[in-house]
């Protein structure tokens, strides 16, 4: 079709720089129409999406976080020590006896309550009575957090020294923090008339034992300390035990290797004014 000058079908469309029909037109502006309507639902869209990034990635954690003190490392908690002095004369009682001049050990038990932080070190120092003696291997103990150890004063009483209870006070610091304390006794005698007291045998007496060893044992105690304690075997010497100034109760276990027959334990206590307790018992190997 053919298009004059000045034919009404016929318009100027400047912005393309040629002449159209007024069809053409409506469809040219249909197209620019749906053109700019889909840029606007795009940025619309692009704008939707940005938005609901953006709260998620302000919620997230920064990266290397967590745990008290930055690093992702676990916080440091540090607590006052603990300290406990393990010396009992009888069940419960706190101390040890102990003749003029004698010298006795005290196991000092300190405790690390820290949670969490390195090895620390505690200073233990021990406040004994005028005239009393104090010496130990070492003061000082390094501790992981939530352990504990020992360490071993031995403290000596005066050769000349009324009876009595006499108080030592162990004191357990670190560095820079506050000390906490505890008291136990050195508990001086002069004389002793009551003989030790032994329980707990094995084997019972009249009882029949086998294999190629058995471990003969007792226990003993003391109205004040038990010294030593030996076995005879069949009345021919065997072990002996020597014990320690911490617990009001002493044991004495010995490997003894078996032999078909019958046979006889003896267990005698000493405690350290010369008083002896005694007891036997009979048994078979088989």
């Amino acid at each position: 079709m053919t298009f004059l000058l000045g034919d009404p079908n016929l318009h100027h469309k400047p912005s393309l720089g040629v002449w159209v029909t007024p069809e053409k037109a409506r469809r040219s502006i249909n197209v620019t129409r749906n053109t700019l309507n889909l840029r606007i639902a795009l940025i619309a869209a692009i704008s939707v999406v940005v938005l609901a990034l953006v709260p998620v990635a302000s919620a997230a954690p920064p990266s290397g976080g967590g745990g008290h003190g930055g690093g992702g490392k676990g916080s440091c908690i540090q607590k006052t020590p603990g300290v406990l002095i393990d010396n009992n004369w009888q069940w419960g009682a706190p101390g040890s006896w102990g003749l003029p001049g004698q010298q006795l050990t005290y196991a000092v038990d300190v405790i690390n309550y820290d949670v969490g932080c390195g090895s620390s070190t505690f200073t233990v120092s021990v406040s004994a009575p005028n005239g009393f003696s104090v010496s130990s291997p070492a003061n000082t103990i390094a501790l992981k957090s939530s352990s504990s150890g020992y360490l071993w004063p031995n403290v000596s009483s005066p050769s000349v020294v009324t009876d009595g209870d006499y108080p030592l006070t162990v004191t357990v610091q670190r560095a820079g923090t506050t000390s906490v304390s505890a008291t136990n006794y050195y508990k001086v005698y002069s004389s002793d008339t009551v003989a030790p007291t032994l329980y707990w045998a094995s084997p019972g007496d009249g009882t029949t034992i086998t294999g190629r060893s058995y471990n003969l044992s007792v226990s003993s105690s003391d109205d004040h300390a038990v010294k030593k304690i030996d076995l005879f075997v069949d009345n021919v010497y065997a072990s002996t035990a020597v014990c320690n100034d911490i617990s009001y109760s002493c044991q004495l276990t010995y490997n003894w290797p078996t032999s078909a027959g019958q046979h006889t334990a003896t267990f005698r206590s000493y405690d350290w004014m010369g008083n002896v307790g005694e007891t036997t018992v009979r048994f078979t190997a088989s």
